[in-house]
């Protein structure tokens, strides 16, 4: 396995902090969070892409996925508003651009929640139709989509491996996968061997964190219901050698840095 820091927990330092921080410390990689100020996807032109092609040729790293900000944006993809719909796909599509661009190899989506009002089968569809649209678009760009889970509380939408399994195969495209973050099926208990054992190989990337096991809290590695060296034990049971990021954005606001360096003495403590 390797493992990276996410900049979503750096968001109020500049981008190169996480960078600097990440090699310094013996992390593989940055995940990059397309938020301002780091990669917001529309001011991601050839200044910025060069800055972080820079950044990571300077430290080292890799870029395995670009997670574009959209959580509670108005940016949900199974809106019941056809306005709200066509700006979240073009905002992703945008994504997409930038991802080429970074040559980064994945592009994270989720379905943000489409509202209490919305019907339940009206948003699986409209999930489904904008992931063809969306897979489409970025597979003439060399892209995969990863879908990300969410509990309950974040959206309904896709929420467990089986809602994960259930996409893939409604959309049919090869560069769709998902991913697991341990978050979901612990407040849902639902067993993480899950994705493993119903994903195969589209089950395609893992955030990493711990949980209070009932809201969608990210918290710190020794902060929580999950016996982390347990869970790092789950995944090498289930053969898995890809990206495992950590994201810890409950915990990180006060001083990423410092997390991030508690966070690499624990992943050694366990062994990682």
């Amino acid at each position: 396995m390797k493992f990276g820091l996410i900049s979503l927990d750096f968001r109020r330092l500049p981008l190169a902090s996480c960078f600097e921080t990440a090699a310094r410390l013996g992390f593989d990689g940055v995940e990059i969070w397309g938020g301002r100020p780091h990669a917001w996807p529309w001011d991601m032109d050839a200044a910025a892409v060069a800055e972080i092609k820079t950044l990571r040729s300077r430290y080292g790293l890799e870029i395995p996925m670009y997670t574009p900000a959209d959580l509670g944006m108005g940016l949900s993809i199974c809106s019941p508003s056809p306005k709200e719909r066509a700006e979240a796909i073009s905002h992703y599509r945008r994504s997409v651009d930038a991802a080429a661009d970074m040559e980064v190899p994945m592009v994270l989506v989720v379905a943000d929640h489409p509202g209490y009002r919305a019907d339940a089968g009206d948003s699986w569809e409209m999930l489904v139709d904008a992931a063809v649209n969306l897979a489409d678009y970025a597979a003439v760009a060399g892209v995969s989509l990863c879908f990300e889970p969410l509990t309950p509380a974040e959206s309904p939408v896709l929420v467990t491996a089986d809602d994960c399994v259930a996409l893939l195969a409604s959309v049919g495209r090869p560069n769709l996968c998902a991913m697991l973050d341990v978050v979901p099926p612990t407040v849902v208990c639902e067993p993480l061997s899950s994705y493993f054992t119903k994903l195969g190989d589209k089950m395609a990337y893992i955030h990493l964190c711990n949980s209070d096991g009932v809201t969608d809290a990210h918290q710190s590695l020794d902060d929580g219901v999950l016996d982390i060296p347990d869970v790092l034990d789950q995944f090498r049971a289930h053969g898995y050698d890809g990206f495992v990021t950590l994201e810890l954005y409950s915990a990180s606001l006060r001083d990423p840095e410092v997390l991030a360096a508690t966070t690499m003495r624990l992943l050694k403590t366990y062994g990682a």
